[in-house]
């Protein structure tokens, strides 16, 4: 069983217009709703691919409730949130003009130190409760804590060891102070090619160059680093090795989530004892899948099948890094 962590789920609503007027009242019909939150979306596609999973993280108020009915109505999952005062967010994404996204995010429930701590003692809780074999830690917190998720990683770690496989999906700063604290590692992560820009400093502009970074020491004693490229697939280390995975092309019709999916699909892989190459491929897949439904975090097991055998994994020599 998958234990995915969200720590600030969102009730989303996409509106689609052909225009967006300011300083008017644009008359819309009614919007595409559907939970947010990473590691639901990628709790979803775990479900979908015929693994329990237990979500938890913490939702408030009436759009908590909303989220949780949601959820229950699915009849997928182990509900197992906390419950917390103050309100969950709302995202309101507006599409329009083209492919132009104008994005209304809230910055959902504060996470204060008190809270902080039940949620530890909750996770410690799940833990007891359940046979749990892989963690996806996903998403942002609303925090005053930049290392919050770093605090978060090595509570875990002191329960389940070192080698126990958790998944982080997370960016920015937390990441960041993840990252240079080598005393505890996450299993895996999942930076896009932006997000390792902003990790670094510095814009990549070749997949040299991006290699070389993954050989920084700040990588050091992570099993496997993912860094999804879109439609051009991801170039992936895993140990010492350097891949290069390549995807077949698919008329997209949304790419929000599809990251989740692919941090679900890998969990459900290690869950289940799939080797590296066979688990970076249903990962791939999944979120491939995904790109072709509106809803996020949705695949069809028939087109992950089918997408597996279009994805090649080639390794990249170190002579070619070099030279």
């Amino acid at each position: 069983m998958i234990l995915t962590i969200t720590l600030n789920p969102s009730m989303d609503y996409n509106y689609l217009v052909s225009s967006l007027n300011l300083d008017q009242v644009n008359r819309v019909e009614n919007p595409h709703t559907s939970i947010g939150g990473k590691g639901i979306n990628a709790g979803r596609v775990i479900a979908q691919s015929g693994e329990g999973v237990v979500l938890t993280g913490i939702l408030g108020g009436p759009v908590g409730k909303m989220i949780l009915d949601t959820l229950i109505a699915e009849d997928r999952y182990q509900l197992e949130f906390l419950s917390v005062e103050g309100n969950s967010r709302n995202a309101i994404t507006i599409m329009h003009d083209g492919n132009t996204h104008t994005e209304l995010v809230e910055k959902g429930l504060y996470l204060s130190k008190e809270n902080e701590q039940l949620f530890f003692q909750h996770i410690a809780h799940l833990l007891k409760k359940y046979a749990i074999d892989v963690i996806c830690i996903s998403g942002s917190v609303n925090s005053d804590d930049s290392n919050f998720h770093l605090q978060l990683l090595h509570f875990i770690r002191s329960i389940v060891g070192e080698k126990f496989p958790i998944l982080m999906d997370i960016s920015g700063e937390q990441l960041e102070n993840v990252l240079t604290q080598p005393a505890v590692r996450p299993s895996f992560i999942k930076p896009n090619s932006h997000e390792l820009e902003e990790l670094v400093g510095k814009d990549i502009q070749t997949n040299e160059e991006l290699i070389t970074i993954l050989h920084d020491p700040l990588f050091d004693n992570i099993e496997t680093i993912m860094i999804s490229q879109g439609g051009d697939g991801a170039i992936v280390k895993h140990d010492s090795t350097i891949y290069d995975v390549q995807i077949p092309k698919v008329d997209i019709v949304n790419t929000t989530g599809c990251g989740d999916s692919t941090v679900g699909g890998m969990a459900f892989a290690i869950s289940n004892g799939y080797s590296f190459e066979d688990s970076i491929k249903y990962a791939m897949a999944c979120g491939i899948s995904n790109s072709l439904f509106e809803t996020n975090g949705t695949i069809n097991k028939a087109q992950v099948t089918r997408f597996i055998n279009d994805i090649q994994i080639l390794e990249i020599k170190e002579l070619s890094i070099n030279g």
